[in-house]
């Protein structure tokens, strides 16, 4: 049974009328989950059960981003007998956006009762045993940018101790990954705040500090649902050699190309992941 909207927590920073709109999209119910698509992997939608699809700029509040590969489109997917949110791409603080944008779509979920956010990246990686195509299943990031001014959307809680992800989540996903045939290691995430590519001795100095994949997006957003109360699980599509270990420049493109390869069997992992836990009591 779907539970009832009055157990959803209010959220400082969201709009009453974005809540509302997106429980009218629910049908009223509480949200079982929500989950990040990022770079090129919104494609992933194609092959859901997608109730209806809202774009952005028909929820009040809702940042705009307008990066490729990142549509702004928020979808109500139906896993089992339970629907949840899709958030089709992402804004980043190198477009200009502050922390209560950047963060905007977890706490958009918290207030609709989520009781986990899955997040997903493209990422470049700065291990040689992790190749593109595979995926990184996110145990602990490391972040090196500052959290950004806070801003009136903040959410006042305690400061994070220890990692954001849920380590039974984590191993739920190495599981079912690796059983769709998917490469798949887990490693720790370096986040930038962008929108550069790092330096070769950037990356370097990355590898020293036990990273194994860079992203521009993330570990702001795990922190946050990790503030509000959710169970946090992130992976990384590595699409691309980071600089120094790939002999030719980077580029957005080819980020996109290779999300759009591993998609389908991405794609039903995630799907698997999203039914068995909108299924969790």
């Amino acid at each position: 049974m779907p539970a009832s909207e009055h157990e959803a927590p209010r959220v400082p920073g969201v709009p009453d009328a974005a809540v509302a709109v997106l429980r009218e999209a629910l049908g009223g119910a509480r949200a079982a989950g929500a989950m990040v698509l990022g770079s090129g992997l919104g494609v992933l939608l194609d092959a859901w059960d997608v109730e209806r699809v809202l774009d952005a700029e028909t929820i009040p509040g809702y940042p705009r981003s307008g990066v490729a590969g990142h549509a702004g489109r928020v979808a109500i997917v139906g896993w089992g007998e339970a629907r949840g949110l899709v958030f089709q791409g992402r804004v980043h603080f190198y477009e200009g956006h502050d922390r209560p944008a950047v963060t905007f779509a977890v706490r958009l979920a918290a207030a609709l009762g989520a009781r986990w956010m899955l997040l997903t990246n493209a990422a470049g990686s700065t291990d040689p045993l992790l190749a593109p195509g595979s995926v990184m299943v996110v145990q602990d990031h490391i972040r090196l940018f500052a959290g950004r001014r806070a801003g009136p959307g903040a959410v006042p809680g305690p400061t994070r101790v220890g990692s954001p992800y849920s380590e039974h989540r984590a191993e739920e996903a190495f599981r079912v990954l690796a059983e769709e045939g998917v490469r798949t290691l887990r490693g720790v995430l370096q986040g930038w705040a962008g929108p550069s590519y790092e330096t070769a001795a950037e990356i370097e100095m990355m590898r020293r500090l036990g990273a194994s994949a860079a992203c521009m997006s993330t570990v702001i957003e795990a922190e946050e649902a990790w503030r509000l109360g959710m169970d946090v699980a992130a992976l990384s599509l590595i699409t691309n050699w980071a600089t120094g270990l790939s002999a030719h420049a980077l580029d957005h493109a080819e980020v996109v190309a290779m999300a759009a390869r591993v998609a389908p069997s991405l794609g039903r992992a995630l799907e698997r992941l999203a039914q068995a836990w909108a299924g969790e009591p």
